[in-house]
């Protein structure tokens, strides 16, 4: 900022956008931000009433902004996430927190000089080649994303792996409202993010992370408008659903499994699960990969779907499997670099404690947690 003056001039405008980006009313604002009334907040935003230090460090946890964004001359406005989920859901405040989380790990890999390789995987395809090959270029791309990415036969088993460590895109996993399952952003200054519902089974996770990956790949070959505001099965959408599940499923190894578990060339339902635990899918993505390949008719699929008894089975034979491994909400890699950033002196002990949602208090006990202890710390050779 030039001045002061120019400061006073701009600030209100900035914390009023923040706020309504963050999807919060002018009294939940203020309610969460300790003022007895929404009328001061009103009078900051107006720029009748000005704000103290502590109160703009409260600002901006509550609003998901760096201390930076209200005092930039210029802010590039927000990049805008592809989302999965059912109409009149509000999910600005859900999307902030996920931009926030970007632009945290964005800034400890450039603290700590690190490169990204999320661009490796981007695929030179366009429109125009969909609209020739369809749902043929989409299987094809799974496929060879899976190969590339050496994910082997049970690829649900290795993705979250590959995805957050070889190509550095950064996941978040939280708790989201029903109906919602996930997003996906790509961003020069971001990096690329991935959004997944904490609360959805674990063979839902690995096929949200399937679908959302399609999205990375073909970023800017669909616009926004064409993949839709996520409520609808788009052409996009489904392609996305079909690339998820060639990437998940694959061929060989799925028929191998299925001709190994099949009794006298009759598919049951308890063969369906089966196939559904081993591979970490639902048992609808089994289903529908077996109609792709020729296995099963597609009446016998819907008929299949609509019998009850398939849901009750599925749910008895999955039950010790809803809650196992399941992750925490950063990824281990941001965790480890928020440590390193720490202790390279990099960061406060203040921001630390932002960064992994964390109690001041509780820092050392972190640190400790994730094994980063003094004699863990010194050097043993040169690099």
């Amino acid at each position: 900022m030039k001045s002061i003056q120019d400061w006073n001039q701009v600030f209100p405008k900035r914390a009023t956008k923040a706020r309504e980006a963050a999807g919060l009313p002018l009294s939940e604002a203020a309610s969460l931000l300790g003022f007895k009334n929404y009328q001061t907040l009103s009078g900051i935003e107006k720029g009748t009433r000005k704000i103290t230090a502590h109160e703009l460090s409260a600002m901006a946890d509550v609003y998901g902004r760096t201390l930076g964004y209200f005092f930039e001359p210029e802010v590039l406005p927000d990049p805008k996430p592809l989302w999965r989920k059912v109409p009149d859901v509000n999910i600005n405040q859900i999307e902030r927190r996920f931009l926030a989380f970007l632009e945290n790990y964005s800034s400890l890999e450039n603290l700590l000089g690190l490169t990204r390789r999320w661009k490796d995987i981007q695929k030179n395809y366009t429109k125009a080649d969909f609209l020739e090959r369809k749902f043929q270029l989409a299987n094809q791309l799974g496929c060879d994303i899976r190969n590339s990415l050496d994910l082997g036969a049970r690829p649900a088993s290795n993705l979250l792996n590959a995805l957050e460590n070889h190509l550095r895109v950064r996941i978040l996993h939280l708790p989201l409202p029903d109906g919602v399952s996930g997003a996906s952003v790509v961003d020069d200054t971001l990096g690329v993010g991935i959004l997944v519902n904490l609360n959805e089974a674990p063979w839902r996770r690995n096929f949200d992370l399937g679908h959302e990956l399609f999205h990375i790949v073909t970023w800017g070959v669909f616009s926004h408008k064409e993949v839709g505001d996520g409520t609808k099965k788009t052409k996009p959408e489904q392609y996305a659903d079909a690339f998820a599940s060639s990437l998940l499923l694959p061929k060989e190894p799925l028929l191998n499994s299925l001709k190994e578990i099949t009794i006298g060339g009759q598919i049951k339902l308890v063969d369906i699960i089966e196939l559904a635990k081993e591979f970490g899918v639902s048992t609808e993505a089994i289903l529908w990969r077996l109609v792709n390949l020729g296995q099963i008719h597609r009446s016998e699929v819907r008929k299949t779907l609509d019998n009850p008894e398939l849901s009750r089975v599925d749910r008895v034979m999955r039950r010790g499997l809803f809650f196992a491994g399941k992750p925490s909400t950063f990824p281990e890699r941001y965790i480890f670099l928020a440590c390193r950033s720490l202790l390279e002196g990099k960061i406060s002990r203040g921001t630390f404690a932002k960064y992994l949602e964390i109690d001041r208090s509780d820092v050392d006990h972190t640190l400790r947690e994730q094994g980063f202890l003094e004699e863990t710390y010194e050097e043993i050779a040169p690099a």
